[in-house]
C-alpha cells in the first residue's frame, strides 16, 4: 500500500482548521505537513504547536514546513523545505532534524537535494490542479524520471485522486501528497479510505482510457518504436505490444525497447500473451486471452505490481478473472474487427452486464473507430482498446489525440 501525506492549506479548508486536522489525524495518514506559507514566524509557531499536539495524540508524524527556527523551538524532528531554502541552511542546523523533506521540480533538483542530505522528495505538480490554475501538470513521464534518478522515497503531488493514484505509484512513487481533497472532503476518513483502496490497485481506471494495441500489419513499413512513441505523444494512456509471430528472444528484446519508449512518457507497456517474456523485458504487465495461461498461475509467479489483463466474453469468465487476480478486463468484440474476423460479437447490453458483474475496470475492444466510438457511451467501459484506429492512421500522433478525446466522451 502506498503512503499518503496530507499537505495543509487553511485557505482551502471548508471548516474550522484545527477541527479538520483532528479529523484527518484520526484517520491516520502517514504524515501531515503543516505548510501555511503565508504565516509569519510567530503565528506559524503558535499554530504548529497546536497541530503537533493533535498529531501526537493520534500517533501521526507532523512535519513542519519552511520554518526551521520554529521547528527548532518546538523540538520538531521532521522538516520540509523548498530546495532554495535548504541550500541556505548550515549543516549544523540540518543535523538537528531526524529527516528533511525537499520539494523538487527536476532531476537536477533531486541530485542537489540528495547531496545536502535530503530524506525524501516531493515531486510535482503531476496533474493539472485547481491549486495551480492554468498550469499544465508535468505528467507521469516527469515523475518516472524523478524516481529513476534517486534512491530516496519520492511522493507525487498535484491533482492526485483515487482514479489516478495507481498510475502515480506505478511510475515509481512511494506515495502521494493530498491537499485540497483532504481540506475539503465532507468525510476526511472516507476520503483517505478510498485513497488507500485505490493504492492497492496496480492500474488506475484512467490509464485505460485509450488502450492502443500494436499491429505490424497496420504500421506497415514504418518503424515500430517510432509508431509507439507517436501514439504515446498523442495521448495513448497504455500500450499493448502484440507480436504474435515473434519468437521469445525477439519478443523480449522488442519489449525492452518498447518499454523504454513508453516509460519516457509515463505510459505503461503491456505484452500480449507471453507473461514470462513480459517480466524478463521489464514490461509493466501482460494481457492474456481465455485460452492462454491462467491468471491465477501468472499472479503466483509475477513480481509485485505486475499488471494482468484478461479477456472476458461472459459474466462467469469476468468473475473468474477478477477472483484470480486480474487487474482489468478486455471485453469484445463490440464491433466487427478487421484484425480478428472470427471474433465473437458482444452487444452493448452484454458488455454492460459483464462490466457490472465485477469491481475491476473493463475496456471495450474490437473494431472501434472514430466513426463508431461514440455509440459506446453509457455501457460502463473504462476506455477503448484500438488497433487500426491509431496504428493504421497516416498520422499516428494525431489519431491518438483524436481517439483519446473521443474516448473521454464514452466514459463521462
Amino acid at each position: 500500500m502506498s503512503e499518503l501525506i496530507c499537505i495543509t492549506n487553511r485557505a482551502l479548508c471548508k471548516d474550522d482548521f484545527l477541527s479538520r486536522i483532528g479529523q484527518i489525524a484520526a484517520a491516520h495518514p502517514d504524515r501531515i505537513i503543516l505548510r501555511e506559507k503565508d504565516l509569519p514566524e510567530p503565528e506559524y509557531t503558535a499554530l504548529a504547536e497546536q497541530v503537533m499536539e493533535i498529531c501526537r495524540k493520534y500517533g501521526v508524524t507532523c512535519t513542519l514546513h519552511s520554518h526551521p527556527e520554529a521547528a527548532q523551538k518546538l523540538g520538531a524532528q521532521s522538516l520540509h523545505l523548498p530546495l532554495p531554502l535548504l541550500q541556505t541552511l548550515r549543516s549544523d542546523v540540518l543535523r538537528q532534524f531526524r529527516e528533511i523533506g525537499v520539494s523538487c521540480h527536476s532531476a537536477e533538483d533531486v541530485r542537489a537535494a540528495e547531496s545536502l542530505g535530503a530524506s525524501y522528495i516531493i515531486a510535482g505538480h503531476i496533474f493539472e490542479t485547481d491549486c495551480k490554475k492554468g498550469l499544465a501538470g508535468r505528467g507521469l513521464g516527469f515523475l518516472r524520471e524523478i524516481c529513476g534518478n534517486t534512491k530516496l522515497p519520492v511522493y507525487g503531488i498535484g491533482g492526485i485522486s483515487a482514479e489516478n493514484l495507481p498510475s502515480v505509484t506505478g511510475n515509481g512513487a512511494r506515495g502521494a501528497c493530498i491537499m485540497s481533497g483532504l481540506m475539503q472532503a465532507d468525510d476526511p476518513a472516507a476520503y483517505l479510505r478510498d485513497l488507500r483502496q485505490a493504492s492497492m490497485r496496480r492500474i488506475g481506471r484512467n490509464e485505460l482510457l485509450l488502450y492502443a494495441i500494436t499491429d505490424r500489419g497496420c504500421i506497415g513499413q514504418r518503424d515500430l518504436l517510432t509508431a509507439v512513441s507517436d501514439a504515446c505523444r498523442g495521448g495513448a494512456s497504455i500500450i499493448q505490444l502484440r507480436e504474435k509471430h515473434a519468437d521469445t528472444a525477439d519478443l523480449i528484446e522488442t519489449a525492452k525497447q518498447a518499454a523504454a519508449v513508453c516509460h519516457r512518457y509515463g505510459v505503461r507497456l503491456i505484452v500480449n500473451d507471453n507473461w514470462e517474456a513480459a517480466i524478463k523485458a521489464g514490461a509493466d504487465g501482460v494481457h492474456v486471452g481465455i485460452t492462454d495461461a491462467p491468471v491465477k498461475e501468472i499472479r503466483r509467479a509475477a513480481p509485485e505490481g505486475f499488471i494482468i489483463g484478461a479477456t472476458a466474453k461472459t459474466v462467469e469468465q469476468a468473475q473468474l478473472a477478477e477472483q484470480s487476480g486480474a487487474d482489468y478486463l478486455g471485453v469484445g468484440a463490440v464491433f466487427p474487427s478487421p484484425t480478428k474476423t472470427d471474433a465473437i460479437r458482444i452487444t452493448a447490453e452484454q458488455f454492460r452486464e459483464i462490466a457490472g458483474s465485477v469491481q475491476i475496470p473493463a475496456v471495450a475492444i474490437g473494431g472501434i473507430s472514430r466513426e463508431n466510438i461514440s455509440t459506446l457511451h453509457g455501457i460502463g467501459a473504462a476506455g477503448a482498446a484500438v488497433v487500426s484506429a491509431v496504428f493504421g492512421a497516416a498520422d499516428i500522433e494525431e489519431a491518438a489525440a483524436e481517439m483519446k478525446r473521443l474516448a473521454g466522451g464514452i466514459v463521462s
